[in-house]
């Protein structure tokens, strides 16, 4: 339909007369407390941050700059895709050509912000960028054709803004950055983020006034934002540092209990003697080495949880996967193989 936005505000205008107010319900929507120190906190800890709104872009950046996502220290890229080229062909019913236009236009921006970034990189410029993109825009870069090279600038970037999203742009987001091969958590509050909390390898739900259903979709459920920092930088990180010494602790044990029976089928010359008696070869998981995952589990901790929230980059420890170290692991092996 061409000219549809004036044509809906014509018959408003003709529907909506003689009308009486009888009522009106809102939902205040703010910033909940604790938000800005939080983002602050996540920002050190080495976390990309990508904020997607359904707000317009004016509304978005102020946000941006109440929560701390955005700073007057950063450099902003802004990428809109309206522009009267485009609006002047859309008017005239030519969609086909407003499409190429603003793809072009879009590519020729995301061309320029490369070219920035590469030439701060050359004269050893470190700085930390922002990217703000408004949902006209975003629906072009996710085309196969620009998606690769928008993927190119949100990654270099400390923030991502993408303002009017839809809640299928969010989902498509989600999975381009998903696709890149790092691992991905999805937050939100209301049914509109259920998508996107469900294509994120991990979804945590606000439970709040937009209802339960992005609580009930996603992994885990907090009752405000600022409980992210908590289960990121504690619980997610002594979990990441139980896993890791629980791997080597099942490869140490396997392997000495296997080498011993490998070393005793080579002295019997490989006759299928049993050198354990078969009770203890069916208990030895489930009784014998049992306590050990659990105490591990329960009680290992090497620091306190309130290090772990005052000292944000000891997050990166696990973000970068260098617990434990290759050199550390067979350092973990080698006794059982020695004892055998």
């Amino acid at each position: 339909m061409v000219d549809r936005a004036a044509k809906v505000d014509a018959i408003s205008e003709q529907v909506e007369k003689g009308l009486r107010l009888l009522g009106c319900t809102a939902i205040e929507d703010k910033l909940q407390e604790g938000v800005p120190q939080c983002i602050k906190t996540l920002a050190d800890a080495g976390i990309r941050l990508w904020v997607l709104t359904g707000d317009k872009m004016e509304t978005a950046i102020n946000i941006g700059y109440a929560c701390s996502l955005i700073t007057d220290e950063m450099t902003q890229f802004q990428l809109t895709g309206s522009c009267a080229e485009v609006d002047i062909l859309e008017a005239d019913g030519r969609h086909e050509d407003a499409t190429r236009v603003a793809a072009d236009r879009l590519g020729n921006q995301l061309t320029k912000v490369q070219r920035t970034m590469e030439e701060d990189a050359a004269a050893g410029i470190i700085m930390s960028y922002a990217l703000i993109i408004d949902g006209k825009a975003l629906l072009y870069a996710l085309s196969p054709r620009l998606r690769q090279q928008f993927l190119a600038v949100g990654i270099k970037c400390a923030a991502v803004l993408c303002c009017r999203v839809s809640p299928l742009q969010k989902a498509q987001v989600t999975a381009l950055v998903k696709s890149y091969g790092d691992t991905t958590l999805a937050i939100g509050d209301g049914a509109n983020d259920v998508g996107m909390i469900q294509k994120a390898h991990i979804g945590v739900g606000i439970s709040g006034q937009e209802g339960m259903q992005a609580a009930m979709a996603a992994d885990f459920a907090i009752a405000q934002f600022r409980f992210l920092t908590p289960l990121l930088l504690v619980h997610g990180r002594l979990s990441y540092k139980r896993i890791t010494r629980m791997i080597s602790f099942f490869f140490y044990k396997n392997l000495f209990y296997g080498s011993t029976i490998f070393v005793y089928n080579a002295f019997a010359l490989f006759s299928g003697q049993p050198i354990y008696n078969d009770f203890y070869m069916t208990l030895f998981n489930v009784i014998f080495t049992a306590a050990a995952p659990l105490v591990v589990g329960w009680f290992d901790r090497d620091l306190d949880k309130d290090i772990g929230l005052r000292f944000p980059f000891l997050y990166r420890e696990g973000k970068s996967a260098s617990c434990p170290a290759a050199t550390e692991a067979i350092q973990q092996l080698l006794p059982a193989q020695s004892a055998t």
